[in-house]
């Protein structure tokens, strides 16, 4: 699946993998720089980022002067780390990291825990954890709630630790959603859109033609004609499912507005005045409110998509679908049916725009152990870390991976279409202490314009509480 890995990786491995098996010992001299250039033929270059990066995820220590000695695995130091799973696979996918963290002969332990949002949300977690003083060291949080845990000093700024080259190997997009009033607190280790899958077959039959690019993205107007299309030549029971059959579910959180806030964008409205003090005159604005009457509509007017779960349908029998990139991904990997859906970008109004932004891990202010938890950071974020998150995710977070994974060219028109979206068009979510409470109302919103409400009404009421919100707060002021 993978071509071309870096010559480093390769002797990186090697010299783990005779670490694990017991080859080096606790203790055990490894061979020096220019024996490893001579072993493997590569530069000096190549060697000490070899090391370094061993180094840095503890499996040696270096001493200039001496070499590179295997660490010993004796620990008296556990960190806690609370994880909130988006999918199943992501429990496996973090099991394994933490398990081959813990089995590396490091100077410290993690302790995994996983948070259930539709369980207990990780916000009620985190709030009764660092009242009582028993935060966890690191914790994972969605990319637009990051400045509402640093405004309040929740988090540890990573800046003191993550170099300017370090940052480099990341996407704008992440370093920016993880940044607030100018600090880094937060590492997206993954990063979205919002697409269409879309029913090839059935498409083929219909004589639909699909859009290949976001320059022949469908407008408003052509999409429901595509949909009246669906609906009255084929026995779908809606032409667009909505979040892959799920509907819209107070339980789905984000996703709500996620879902919806690209279309306020792609009619030139907006949600918060320039500075983020108010809503007012912004959400309930005639630009925004047009989109949101027209999103509704094709709920409780056409008929077109749905509210109640209908996940039973997909991916067999569905003709369209507004999803996260992952729905397409997870039928990929389960090798179910990955030759009949295809993915579409989002139809236009206006303009193009769609939004981005992911889970992502912090550091805690309270933790004990700030230089540890970056430690763990780093083996995170290191790049056979990240092509493994990717095999599930398919949207990597690190440059270094769309340059080096060849499989883009495999499946190009779908992931050209994710991509140009995520480097085009993406719109970033109001950076402000205030968006969980914003998109909790806009959630509820959102619900009743589908449900058939009045659309102006219902967004003069949000702007009202949002801005209410605001003024309790003396609109986050920092102190």
């Amino acid at each position: 699946m993978y071509t071309k890995l870096p010559k480093y990786m390769k002797v990186k491995q090697s010299i783990l993998d005779d670490i694990q098996n017991g080859t080096y010992k606790p203790g055990d001299t490894i061979p020096s720089d220019n024996e490893l250039m001579q072993l493997f033929s590569v530069s000096k270059s190549t060697v000490t980022q070899a090391l370094k990066s061993l180094s840095q995820e503890g499996y040696i220590i270096r001493e200039q002067g001496r070499g590179s000695f295997v660490s010993s695995k004796e620990s008296n130091i556990t960190l806690q780390l609370y994880i909130c799973p988006t999918e199943h696979k992501d429990e496996a996918y973090w099991t394994s990291i933490v398990q081959n963290f813990n089995t590396g002969n490091q100077a410290f332990l993690i302790s995994l825990k996983f948070i259930y949002n539709d369980l207990i949300p990780l916000r009620d977690t985190l709030f009764k954890a660092f009242a009582s003083g028993n935060a966890p060291d690191l914790f994972s949080l969605d990319g637009p709630d990051v400045s509402y845990w640093a405004y309040m000093n929740s988090l540890k700024s990573l800046d003191s630790y993550a170099s300017s080259e370090f940052k480099e190997r990341f996407l704008p997009n992440i370093i920016q959603q993880g940044t607030y009033q100018g600090k880094l607190y937060h590492l997206g280790y993954n990063e979205s859109t919002l697409c269409i899958l879309y029913n090839k077959p059935l498409f083929e039959k219909l004589g639909i033609k699909a859009p290949k690019s976001i320059q022949e993205a469908w407008t408003w107007t052509e999409f429901v004609n595509v949909c009246k299309h669906i609906k009255e030549n084929s026995d779908c029971p809606y032409p667009l499912l909505m979040d892959s059959g799920r509907g819209l579910q107070q339980r789905q959180g984000e996703w709500l507005t996620y879902s919806a806030l690209p279309f306020i964008f792609q009619n030139e409205g907006t949600v918060f005045d320039p500075a983020l003090r108010k809503t007012t005159g912004y959400l309930n604005s005639p630009r925004s409110v047009e989109a949101m009457d027209w999103l509704g509509k094709l709920y409780h007017h056409y008929h077109f998509t749905h509210i109640e779960d209908a996940s039973e349908l997909f991916p067999q029998h569905f003709a369209m679908s507004l999803s996260l990139p992952n729905a397409f991904f997870d039928v990929l990997n389960e090798n179910s049916a990955p030759d009949h859906i295809g993915i579409l970008p989002l139809p236009k109004g206006i303009r193009s725009a769609s939004l981005h932004g992911g889970w992502g891990l912090c550091i805690s202010s309270q933790s004990l152990y700030p230089e540890e938890c970056w430690k763990f950071l780093e083996y995170v974020f290191t790049l056979e870390n990240q092509i493994k998150l990717y095999k599930i995710t398919g949207m990597p977070v690190l440059k270094d991976i769309y340059s080096i994974c060849n499989d883009f060219n495999a499946i190009s028109d779908n992931t050209n279409i994710l991509f140009s979206q995520l480097h085009a068009t993406s719109v970033t979510r109001p950076i402000t202490p205030a968006y969980p409470f914003f998109s909790k109302t806009f959630t509820n919103a959102y619900l009743n314009i589908a449900r058939g409400g009045d659309a102006q009404r219902i967004l003069d009421d949000a702007a009202y509480q949002v801005d209410d919100h605001l003024v309790r707060h003396h609109y986050f002021t920092v102190k």
